[in-house]
């Protein structure tokens, strides 16, 4: 009864999330070759997803690699390994992956999470930027203003007007042109060439690394929330272990036979929902909606650490020939990874990574895909 009750709820938060008209869509094409118009929204999810046609409409895409080179007359809302995007787009960009190539017109706005983004001289965006990435290149044409934090900041393009970084490691502006103000914090000052035009003021506020003041207070009160929060999960893995035996390799296959595209479409579940349940909360008659969606993403959230703290034990056993009792190879791979999403700098991109997979294998489990035809090799 309880399982049947867990996929109900799942089923309703998905009719919630995606759009009415996307679900006449046929899930099992990613692939639009040149020529072809399709109407949105557009779902795809797949291992490669390659768009050469026009799509009027929104697209909906997850998997490890998305290339579009067509034009969409949408938004497109995209998570995966490696994005390009190079056709016009007349909407907004929601872009979520570890490398990310913009080379193409956008009429509306972009937000970028990725390891590194890459805005290149023919790419431009006619309203704004907010960017989180460890590393950044710009080169092309932002009509208005840059927001965002990371690691390395690069700019040889245009910035119509403001440039407000919260955070950067290093920013150069190599005869970059800013139409408005440079704001930025960091331990040292940019690197502007020259030939760099800042029409407005440079507003530079120097970071200092924060001295603990009580380091002992500090690292109990870290080693407490740990503790309380693997004891959490272990009792959860423990009752579900009692419930449905084989549940926890149930639920794993999906991550275990397609990774990438586990990820990908976790990653999109997990830039999404928010922004759902946001929207969804500023009316009244969605509030119920949007409260019960929530309640359901930080429960996902919560155990997509559990979840794959299972997938890798069930990689490791084979390869160390482990024979012992599971719940003791799944308390040291979760110890394991709460610590590695403590790690500074990286720690939040290996966090995503783990929530992604988690989230991205619940729902390939729920609502497993049909079998994808071959695509062509993208070039």
């Amino acid at each position: 009864m309880g399982k049947y009750w867990f996929k109900l709820v799942f089923f309703i938060t998905l009719l919630l999330l995606i759009p009415v008209d996307t679900l006449q869509a046929d899930a099992a094409v990613d692939y639009v070759p040149a020529g072809q118009v399709v109407e949105g929204p557009l779902l795809m999810a797949g291992e490669r997803i390659r768009i050469d046609g026009i799509v009027d409409g929104d697209i909906y895409a997850a998997g490890n690699d998305i290339s579009i080179t067509g034009e969409v007359t949408g938004d497109i809302i995209a998570a995966a390994q490696n994005i390009s995007i190079s056709g016009p787009v007349r909407g907004d960009l929601r872009l979520g992956g570890q490398n990310v190539r913009l080379q193409g017109v956008t009429t509306g706005s972009a937000t970028v999470f990725s390891q590194y983004l890459g805005f290149g001289s023919l790419a431009a965006v006619e309203r704004d930027m907010l960017v989180f990435a460890d590393s950044s290149r710009l080169e092309g044409n932002l009509q208005r203003n840059l927001k965002g934090s990371m690691e390395h900041l690069y700019i040889s393009g245009v910035i119509g007007k403001d440039i407000e970084i919260f955070d950067v490691g290093r920013l150069e502006l190599d005869n970059a042109q800013i139409g408005g103000n440079l704001y930025y914090r960091s331990l040292e000052k940019a690197v502007i060439t020259p030939g760099t035009i800042i029409t407005g003021e440079e507003h530079w506020s120097k970071s200092t690394p924060s001295s603990p003041q009580s380091p002992t207070v500090s690292y109990w009160g870290i080693l407490r929330g740990l503790l309380i929060n693997l004891a959490g999960l272990l009792v959860i893995w423990g009752v579900v272990r009692l419930w449905n035996q084989d549940f926890w390799q149930q639920i794993i296959n999906p991550a275990k036979n397609n990774p990438g595209e586990s990820a990908g479409i976790g990653l999109l579940l997990l830039l999404a929902t928010p922004l759902l349940v946001f929207l969804l909360c500023i009316t009244v008659i969605g509030i119920p909606a949007g409260l019960l969606i929530l309640l359901i993403y930080g429960m996902s959230l919560y155990v997509s650490i559990l979840i794959v703290a299972q997938y890798l034990a069930e990689l490791i056993k084979p390869r160390i020939n482990y024979g012992g009792y599971d719940i003791w190879l799944v308390l040291a791979l979760l110890l394991l990874l709460m610590l590695v999403v403590k790690i500074p700098l990286v720690g939040w991109i290996l966090g995503a990574a783990i929530l992604s997979l988690g989230l991205g294998s619940i729902f390939k489990y729920l609502f497993p895909n049909k079998k994808q035809p071959d695509l062509p090799d993208l070039i």
